[in-house]
């Protein structure tokens, strides 16, 4: 049945009702496996789409979410740490599998601050240690790993068990993943969504201005880096780190400028980043 693409195309076609015969539990063993495969239309199209709405609608236990969100923790390592391997299709389909559990648990609250922390941990350590970074994949479609993963902190932060100490740990990992000198350039809007994670965070109104502005400052001078922005031609990841950063950094100006109802901090925040993106522009932002 996994490989069947009729019949779960069939379900697509019928807005995505559980078929005659069948229930959403029956079907999620077939489903489950087909979050690694290398086909797109299988993979996202189908069991990803079908499995993210009927979680949203409700049609699993909490037990089998529990269940479910074990399993995507658990799928979160299989592979990781290989490079352009089909691995990466399920980790990064099971990271989404699990933002949508957890979405569901933000909207109708079951799992237990231990079972959120668990999640935490294991987001983090998957958002620090996937290697495989290819965000489209001709004739296999999306990996999106970062992508995927910024969503899924989103909602970890979204979680009503997320603190402080818990909301600066996501920015943290968010800004050492973005300021690493790696051999390439993210082309895939992660930008967008690294900042769209962040926009929540601030949603959260749990952060002061210092604590964003150190953060801001680990941005500019990244720890651990032996060299500044203004020598970021030197090598080829390092001007990659630096395209990162300031492509991030310019998707967080606009959402904060652009947004129809700016986090409460908005306005102090653009300024630091206008400083910021100076110091790395030098010379752009001066009439001559």
């Amino acid at each position: 049945m996994v490989e069947d693409k009729s019949f779960w195309l069939s379900i697509q076609n019928q807005d995505y009702d559980v078929p005659d015969g069948y229930s959403a539990t029956a079907l999620l063993s077939a489903l489950l496996p087909a979050l690694g495969s290398s086909d797109p239309e299988l993979r996202d199209t189908l069991s990803y789409s079908i499995l993210a709405r009927w979680i949203e609608r409700g049609f699993y236990t909490p037990a089998e979410l529990r269940s479910l969100a074990r399993r995507m923790e658990e799928q979160l390592t299989v592979g990781l740490g290989e490079y352009e391997t089909d691995t990466v299709f399920l980790r990064s389909f099971s990271v989404l599998i699990l933002a949508c559990v957890l979405e569901y648990d933000n909207e109708h609250p079951f799992l237990t601050e231990e079972e959120i922390r668990s999640c935490l941990e294991a987001a983090l350590l998957y958002f620090r240690a996937e290697q495989d970074r290819r965000g489209y994949v001709p004739g296999k479609g999306w990996a999106h790993a970062i992508a995927h993963a910024a969503d899924l902190l989103l909602t970890l932060a979204q979680n009503r068990y997320m603190q402080r100490a818990d909301l600066i740990r996501i920015l943290t990992a968010i800004a050492d993943l973005i300021t690493e000198p790696i051999p390439f350039v993210y082309l895939y809007r992660e930008d967008e969504r690294l900042a769209y994670a962040v926009m929540g965070i601030l949603r959260r109104d749990l952060l002061n201005g210092e604590d964003l502005k150190l953060w801001l400052r680990r941005l500019a001078q990244p720890p651990g880096l032996e060299f500044s922005w203004t020598q970021e031609y030197t090598s080829e990841e390092r001007v990659s780190a630096f395209h990162n950063t300031q492509t991030f950094l310019r998707s967080l100006y606009f959402q904060l400028t652009l947004v129809e109802r700016p986090p409460a901090i908005a306005q102090a925040l653009v300024y630091e980043l206008v400083q910021i993106l100076r110091e790395m522009d030098t010379g752009f932002y001066e009439l001559s």
